[in-house]
């Protein structure tokens, strides 16, 4: 089955590019997703994901956030940001695809998907409009790391006072992406950390619109914005009755093996949403859509969106 693509403009007159998988017109619309990819790649590396929910009866839709994938102006705009506040900036975008969305289906709340910076962002989300969900999927989502995290703020705001908040920085890129990757040595490629499957790691290394480096402010925004979702007012203000289902490897270092991904959980629950699935796959990493049992994650959202989502 195949898919569409298209692009709107931002408030601030920035081109989005995003992607739309029609429904299986076969069988009743059972309901529509919105996906909110991560860090570092882009929307178009969910059609396996999007493909398998569209021939269930889902309509998908997914945004290349600004700077990312097709929305960047060409190869060298790829991770270059001179915006405000990155973080505010794509949850924007989020809400203007929404809002496409909506025109589209007016009827129909939305099923917001989001991983990793996705998840952050769609966590963020559903505090302002959360009203228009019908439910919530988090994959490698992250508590906001005391040691790592703080560290990386700190440094990032240091590094923006002393070379300007817009320029790229080779020391915040290790501290990260290094840090994750030094779990999991003999490392074999930079990017070990995202997946046990070779195969989608080489892809991964070879993608041409995969971003290795990023303009400074992106990451103090990201940080910061990492720090706000995970304060306790945040959880508080997400919807009680919004269904979740938060997934993750119990080896990935951003879900701090699992143990970050268990704190976001039970945050949640403490703020009184009851309806949670958690489900950590052992010996899974970062991406558990591209893990060697990709299989076996896709039927476990298909299974959980079944028993919550009425057609």
């Amino acid at each position: 089955m195949s898919f569409i693509t298209n692009t709107y403009k931002t408030i601030d007159d920035v081109t989005i590019f995003y992607y739309k998988w029609p429904a299986n017109n076969k069988i009743p619309l059972k309901g529509i997703i919105q996906i909110s990819h991560g860090v570092g790649e882009h929307a178009g590396r969910y059609q396996p994901i999007a493909k398998t929910l569209q021939k269930e009866g889902y309509e998908v839709y997914a945004n290349d956030h600004r700077i990312h994938g097709k929305s960047a102006k060409n190869d060298a705009f790829l991770g270059f940001y001179d915006g405000d506040d990155y973080f505010s900036d794509a949850l924007n975008d989020m809400r203007h695809l929404t809002d496409i969305i909506k025109k589209e289906h007016p009827n129909k709340k939305i099923i917001l998907f989001g991983h990793s910076m996705g998840s952050l962002l769609s966590r963020e989300y559903a505090t302002k409009y959360g009203g228009d969900l019908e439910a919530l999927i988090l994959s490698g989502t992250a508590n906001f790391m005391k040691g790592l995290g703080s560290f990386g703020l700190l440094s990032a705001k240091f590094l923006g006072k002393l070379n300007g908040k817009h320029r790229s920085n080779e020391f915040l890129k290790n501290l990260f992406f290094t840090q994750f990757n030094k779990k999991f040595k003999p490392n074999r490629t930079k990017v070990d950390w995202i997946s046990s499957d070779e195969n989608q790691v080489d892809l991964f290394e070879a993608d041409p619109l995969r971003i290795e480096d990023f303009s400074l402010s992106v990451f103090l925004d990201l940080l910061k914005g990492s720090k706000k979702v995970n304060q306790v007012s945040t959880f508080k203000s997400t919807p009680k009755n919004l269904p979740l289902f938060i997934f993750s490897g119990d080896k990935d270092p951003v879900g701090e093996m699992g143990k970050g991904v268990e704190k976001v959980t039970n945050k949640y629950q403490k703020a009184g949403i009851n309806d949670i699935t958690l489900k950590l796959y052992k010996g899974g990493r970062h991406e558990m859509l591209n893990e060697v049992n990709k299989n076996e994650v896709e039927q476990d959202v298909i299974n959980w969106l079944s028993e919550k989502i009425k057609a």
